[in-house]
């Protein structure tokens, strides 16, 4: 097994700390990512101009759940023959349209870091159960996010479906998933309105 041993001075004493193999590969992991999530905002601030885009660097940083979906798509679309800049404008076209499907939101929804306060049980022990599950009861009721991820996806639902309120009569605005569609919406307003199911 390949090891890699680095030497630290601490104090006065030489300390060498051996990696494992395996710790290797995860701190290439954790690199590639950190580097893969750069290129991502860079490109996204390199878009900035373009009306088309409903997404851009700020919100990668604001909703991480965002950043985890566009490498999972960049795993997905990943082929040795395309280069990584072509990569990188295949997953945020891709981006632009998933987005404007209800489903999108709901794989956000899913995804959203989740604390849970282990209310009902041994704290220790629930640490431990939120990690194999996706949402016990305690995450389903402390965490925010992942609710207002799947209200967006039901506003669009209901916008694609003719059931919201646009076009009703003429007093009647449009609604905030026509705005987001539209792209003079930008989903951080919906997360920051001070009460939010004003929206719905």
């Amino acid at each position: 097994m390949e090891e890699l041993a680095i030497k630290r001075l601490i104090g006065k004493d030489i300390i060498t700390i051996t990696l494992t193999e395996d710790e290797l590969e995860k701190a290439y992991r954790i690199k590639e990512r950190r580097y893969l999530d750069e290129d991502f905002a860079n490109a996204l601030a390199d878009a900035a101009q373009d009306l088309d885009i409903r997404f851009h660097t700020g919100h990668l940083e604001e909703f991480p759940e965002l950043t985890g979906w566009l490498c999972t798509c960049f795993d997905d679309f990943y082929d040795a023959n395309i280069s990584h800049n072509d990569l990188i404008e295949l997953t945020l076209n891709h981006l632009q349209h998933a987005s404007l499907m209800p489903e999108f939101f709901i794989s956000l929804a899913e995804s959203a870091p989740a604390i849970c306060m282990g209310a009902e049980k041994n704290v220790r022990e629930c640490e431990q159960n939120c990690g194999q599950y996706h949402r016990c009861s305690n995450i389903a009721e402390a965490n925010d996010r992942s609710r207002r991820w799947e209200t967006l996806a039901s506003m669009l639902s209901m916008h694609q479906s003719g059931i919201c309120t646009c076009g009703k009569d003429e007093n009647d605005e449009t609604c905030p998933a026509a705005k987001y569609l539209a792209g003079a919406w930008d989903i951080s307003e919906f997360f920051h309105l001070k009460d939010w199911k004003e929206a719905v």
